[in-house]
C-alpha cells in the first residue's frame, strides 16, 4: 500500500507543478493554487515520492518520505485555515479546494506511512 501510495501521490503532485508553471499568477481551473513557491515545492516533494515509489529503496526510506509529506502537507492545510495565503509565501492563496487535497492526502500519507506491511505472500486457496 505504502509504495503504490507513494506512485500515486507521486504523479499527480509532479503533473500539479509542471502545469502550474505554466499557469502562475492565477488559481489552475479557478481551484487549485499555482504559486511558484508551492510549484518548486511540489517537484521536490514529487521527486522524493516517485524516487520511493519507482526506485529500489528501503521499507524505512519510504515509510519517512510518506511520514514527512504527509505531515507537511497536513501542517499546510491546517495553516491555510489560519491564512490563506501561508503569511505571505502564496500571494494567490489556498482555496476550498487546496486545503482540502492537502488534508486529505496528507492523513492518506501519513496512514499509509504507518500501516505494517506483511511480507506473506499472496494467499491460495488450497483444494
Amino acid at each position: 500500500m505504502a509504495r503504490w501510495t507513494a506512485r500515486i501521490l507521486g504523479i499527480i503532485v509532479a503533473l500539479l507543478a509542471v502545469v502550474g508553471f505554466f499557469v502562475e499568477g492565477e488559481h489552475l481551473a479557478g481551484i487549485a493554487n499555482v504559486d511558484l513557491t508551492l510549484d518548486i515545492a511540489r517537484v521536490i516533494i514529487a521527486v522524493a515520492l516517485l524516487w520511493v515509489g519507482f526506485g529500489r529503496t528501503s521499507a524505512s526510506a519510504l515509510r519517512a518520505v510518506l511520514a514527512i509529506v504527509g505531515i507537511m502537507y497536513v501542517a499546510m492545510a491546517l495553516l491555510a485555515f489560519a491564512d490563506s495565503t501561508l503569511f505571505g509565501l502564496l500571494p494567490t492563496g489556498f482555496t476550498g479546494f487546496d486545503i482540502g487535497f492537502h488534508l486529505v492526502t496528507g492523513i492518506i500519507s501519513v496512514i499509509a506511512a504507518f500501516v505494517p506491511v506483511s511480507n506473506r505472500g499472496p494467499v491460495t486457496a488450497r483444494a
